[in-house]
């Protein structure tokens, strides 16, 4: 969209340039070559402990409002629609700021209004300062997920973006292993007063490390009016085919994983008939499969270009381990459809923050991936206000057996989508990113 009062965005200096530019792949495996690349490394490294303390905050508030609060449906669905309201309003304006300003810095950002939710729940003596907490986390989270997908991408090469990716993910999903078992191990042995210690501990780390990255930014493009650049974030996201079809993947996979996980508390407390440990340490066998998955994806050739299929054979996979999740009432059968539900889920977030760091440009993914963000958790909260208005009408195993199995009918949709696709010549042509 050219308006006249629009100005080119400045361009980088030749020497910042050759100072930031990655480094470029060598003869070996791509994860050294990646891990070579020093400022890419120290976002790796950062992400991994940020999200350690996610998801140990996500199990203990999820944990206190179920167990100390005796949440039911209606009140877990208004937590998780209290995340969901903020992060909605927000995700695509701030992938506007951060196309505009700084991934880094806004990143950073994000991080330390995390850490203010993390306070917020320690000092809550009710459940409404879980409502509280959950929301001003989801403001952190709306500043971090744009900053980081356009970081990424202007840290490494266009042909490393899937394995880069799937490196990001292996270390966030190993803090998915980690954070809830700490978790379930530091309420045991600890009180639930030592996890949020641990939390804040994580997430300044998380902070400190992203202190050496370059501040390298977005170049190229030119900016218009906030409403302007907002709209055309949208239209772009609607326009390209390959990003459509993701829109409707994220859209159904977001609202049926609602539904799994404002719904855990109970299948593992009625169904399973477990404590809030095991809601941890089946959190962790979740972070099992997406460690997992996401480290097989580092190793992937010929993955750019098809990663809309690719998309499609992710939620078919997950589908079919969330089934054998929620299907039989069996622990430990729970335990391994979770794993393979992790492995799914960890494929669909590499490859669709891939898909988008391709498909947009430079000057623009931020704003997209801030509106693939929001159609994500606006399913979300479509999904947690409507299991909070139904309230005790929900038969827990019924809904989720029947959100696993349209959970993989939308990845049938992906792989007619992604074929259909490459035989319209519509994705790029699919090159080998891997030795």
């Amino acid at each position: 969209m050219q308006t006249r009062n629009r100005k080119p965005r400045p361009e980088r200096a030749p020497a910042e340039e050759a100072l930031l530019e990655p480094s470029l792949p060598h003869g070996g495996a791509l994860p050294p070559a990646l891990f070579a690349n020093r400022p890419f490394t120290w976002l790796v490294v950062s992400s991994g402990l940020s999200q350690l303390g996610f998801w140990a905050f996500f199990v203990i508030v999820l944990g206190q409002a179920s167990y100390r609060f005796h949440a039911g449906a209606t009140e877990l669905g208004l937590l998780f629609a209290s995340f969901s309201v903020s992060f909605l309003l927000l995700t695509a304006p701030f992938g506007m700021v951060t196309d505009r300003w700084s991934p880094k810095w806004f990143l950073l950002v994000g991080q330390l209004v995390s850490t203010v939710a993390v306070a917020v729940a320690f000092a809550g003596p009710s459940l409404w300062w879980l409502y509280l907490a959950s929301a001003i986390d989801g403001i952190g989270a709306a500043a971090s997920i744009p900053s980081r997908g356009s970081l990424t991408a202007l840290l490494v090469d266009e042909g490393s973006l899937v394995k880069a990716n799937g490196m990001m993910n292996t270390a966030s999903m190993l803090a998915v292993i980690v954070g809830p078992g700490i978790t379930g191990l530091l309420i045991r042995h600890g009180g639930q007063g030592s996890v949020y210690w641990f939390i804040l501990v994580a997430l300044a780390l998380g902070s400190i490390l992203l202190l050496p990255i370059p501040d390298r930014r977005p170049a190229g493009g030119e900016e218009g009016s906030f409403a302007e650049d907002l709209i055309e974030g949208f239209r772009t996201a609607v326009r390209e085919p390959e990003l459509r079809s993701l829109l409707v993947m994220a859209a159904s996979a977001w609202l049926l994983l609602t539904v799994l996980i404002t719904l855990e508390p109970l299948f593992v407390k009625d169904v399973l008939h477990r404590g809030i440990d095991a809601l941890s340490f089946l959190w962790s066998a979740n972070g099992v499969g997406a460690f997992l998955g996401a480290l097989a994806l580092t190793r992937m050739k010929r993955a750019t270009g098809r990663e809309v299929r690719l998309i499609g054979a992710s939620l078919l996979i997950g589908g079919l381990g969330y089934l054998g999740y929620v299907g039989s009432g069996v622990f430990a059968l729970a335990v391994a459809g979770d794993v393979v539900l992790g492995v799914g889920f960890a494929w669909y977030l590499s490859l669709s923050q891939a898909l988008m760091q391709r498909v947009a440009a430079e000057h623009m993914r931020g704003r997209v991936i801030g509106v693939v963000g929001m159609l994500q958790e606006g399913a979300s909260l479509v999904g947690s206000l409507g299991i909070a208005a139904l309230g005790g009408l929900v038969l827990v195993q019924p809904f989720l057996v029947s959100s696993a199995a349209l959970f993989a009918v939308s990845g049938v949709f992906g792989l007619r989508a992604g074929r259909r696709l490459e035989r319209m010549g519509r994705s790029s042509p699919a090159v080998a990113v891997g030795g």
